[in-house]
């Protein structure tokens, strides 16, 4: 795990993208197609102005809080099931449904729980966060990126990669100085199926 933990600091980015979303954006039909709801570049410029005041406020020592941000704000911005099917890979694929459901549960409960370490450690700073233009892969996805200046430590690239879903666009992999969680994941999950079979993924 401390091999992601470059990875899993750039999320510190993610916890506020919720609170820049128009309330019930992702809720109901009712608030209309994905179209009419904010773009990715301006859901993560948002959600860093409010993600700097939660770090600033003293709540992100209180871990019941913490964890409660992250079960409400963070985890419905990210796409887990695209995760889990792209990093499980062939083996993913080699899964039944009772199977996918449960790895993708284990993974989503060690991707969170991981964060939740993270961001609690950076309760009270303040990191300078500057935007590059956000680039168009297709009609589909679009990339974020952003750099983050750490006080005493050198400057960390982060790219977020969105893709448009029903519910709007959504976080699929995220990638710190061209390491991507995805591929992080893959080469683990690959490691521990040829060493214990498919198996050792639940």
């Amino acid at each position: 795990m401390k091999k992601l933990l470059p990875i899993l600091i750039t999320l510190l980015l993610a916890p506020a993208l919720g609170l820049a979303q128009p309330s019930g954006s992702h809720a109901s039909a009712s608030a209309g197609s994905s179209e009419s709801r904010p773009a990715p570049d301006a859901i993560l410029r948002m959600g860093i102005k409010d993600l700097q005041s939660f770090l600033g406020s003293g709540q992100a020592g209180n871990q019941e809080d913490l964890i409660g941000l992250i079960r409400a704000r963070i985890a419905p911005q990210f796409d887990i099931q695209a995760l889990a099917e792209w990093s499980g890979g062939y083996w993913y694929q080699q899964m039944n449904p009772e199977q996918k459901k449960a790895f993708t549960t284990k993974l989503a409960k060690s991707f969170f729980s991981s964060l939740a370490e993270i961001v609690g450690g950076y309760a009270g700073k303040q990191p300078e966060v500057r935007f590059m233009p956000p680039r168009r892969i297709n009609e589909k996805e679009v990339d974020v990126s952003a750099r983050v200046y750490q006080s005493n430590n050198y400057p960390i690239d982060v790219r977020f990669s969105f893709h448009k879903s029903p519910r709007g666009w959504k976080i699929f992999d995220v990638s710190t100085n061209g390491i991507s969680a995805v591929s992080y994941y893959r080469k683990m999950f690959n490691q521990r199926a040829r060493q214990g079979g498919l198996e050792a993924l639940f």
